[in-house]
């Protein structure tokens, strides 16, 4: 695999409409743009990307790479702290992955770098520069999910050795916030808008409704974006039960709901007809009833039932809840579906920063919200970009 990172020679392109509440969604046909919130909407409001569904499973943003430009689709993650993109294995010739050698602004260094993978592996390399023009276009492994070629970071951190100032969030929202906040609103493939908006320098105050209830980042937390949760709540033989919560990664990357395989086979031993399919995958009837509530500074968020029972290519269905957890559980896409989230950097006097996830009652838009204007706004920023060639891999962090 080979791994990439943005560079200060990186430029981005943006195209931005207008919509309801001051809030700017950045483009009428989805682009993703992650350093435009740096400079504010007209009128002081934030802005806004649009996250394509790719089947309830991940949620997709384009960006075209190098030159001349090759389109990579990439999925959004909150706890990876930089960019991979997954280059082709050695001998196939497939353009929906980024191919170094065909670019002429593709600028390696000497510089090496090692990271850390959101599987759990690590990847080495070395630092280089590479243009990245994010915009829309309408050899997957366990790193990326299906059709995507690229992990597009929003992690707190930084990779080790990367240049200064390299963590996209963990360095630009304070810097340019006092009390900085990003709402994210994830929807169903099936809802009447489908795909998910992720809003910088603000919340969308019509995609929720009532307060936040907020949980501060601990301070010597691992993996950005990481809050406690006090227990998870579901139904077995007609009771609720409960087991007990843990620091768990906030992520619209994840999947499911990943907790220690002990407490995942406590549940499932519950739960009539479920049976395991491997040490941290379990399978129960199509027709269970398995609600599940999550509860987060002492306020329970339920999950639909639609989300907690994933239906296999087969027909046998798994429970989105999984063992396999080590030191942080993980809570993804299923639960961001069911809440409306804020995660945020509050820069205290002394300089300080903390950071904090936050969840309210979803409102589901009964249309797309995205309106059409006239010509585009085009906004340029500066990325920097780091690129690691191990042999299929390409890894970024945005500056």
């Amino acid at each position: 695999m080979f791994l990439s990172s943005l560079s200060p020679y990186a430029s981005l392109l943006a195209l931005v409409a207008s919509v309801h509440a001051s809030i700017m969604i950045e483009s009428i046909d989805g682009s993703f743009v992650p350093l435009s919130f740096v400079a504010r909407a007209d009128g002081g409001g934030g802005l806004a990307v649009r996250l394509k569904n790719n089947n309830d499973m991940s949620y997709l943003a384009t960006v075209l790479m190098g030159t001349p430009p090759q389109q990579i689709q990439m999925a959004a993650s909150l706890s990876q702290d930089h960019i991979s993109v997954a280059s082709p294995p050695q001998g196939v010739n497939d353009k929906t992955f980024y191919n170094p050698s065909a670019s002429s602004s593709y600028l390696p260094s000497n510089t090496t770098a090692s990271l850390n993978t959101i599987s759990g592996g690590t990847v080495q390399g070395h630092f280089a520069g590479e243009i990245f023009v994010l915009t829309d276009p309408a050899v997957t492994n366990d790193l990326y999910p299906l059709d995507a070629r690229a992990i597009l970071g929003y992690g707190i951190s930084a990779p080790p050795d990367s240049p200064p100032g390299t963590s996209l969030i963990g360095s630009f929202l304070p810097a340019n916030f006092t009390k900085a906040v990003c709402g994210i609103e994830l929807n169903h493939l099936q809802d009447p808008f489908p795909d998910g908006i992720l809003t910088m320098g603000a919340v969308d105050p019509s995609a929720f409704t009532g307060d936040f209830t907020n949980v501060n980042v601990p301070q010597n937390s691992t993996t950005s974006w990481s809050i406690p949760f006090d227990q998870l709540s579901y139904l077995a033989n007609g009771l609720m039960q409960n087991v007990s919560g843990s620091v768990a990664s906030i992520d619209i990357y994840h999947s499911g709901i990943q907790l220690t395989s002990d407490l995942a086979r406590q549940i499932y031993s519950q739960i009539q007809g479920s049976q395991a399919v491997s040490d941290t995958v379990w399978s129960l009837p199509c027709t269970s009833k398995f609600p599940i509530t999550l509860t987060f500074g002492g306020k329970a968020f339920a999950i639909n039932e639609p989300d907690t029972i994933v239906k296999q290519t087969d027909g046998t269905c798994h429970g989105v809840v999984t063992g396999g957890a080590q030191a942080i559980s993980q809570i993804g896409a299923p639960f961001l579906r069911n809440v409306y989230t804020q995660f945020g950097a509050d820069k205290a006097s002394d300089g300080s920063v903390t950071f904090s996830v936050g969840f309210a009652a979803k409102n589901v838009r009964k249309s797309s919200p995205i309106a059409s204007a006239g010509a585009p706004k085009i906004i340029r920023r500066h990325l920097a970009v780091l690129l690691m060639l191990p042999v299929a891999s390409v890894v970024a962090t945005v500056l």
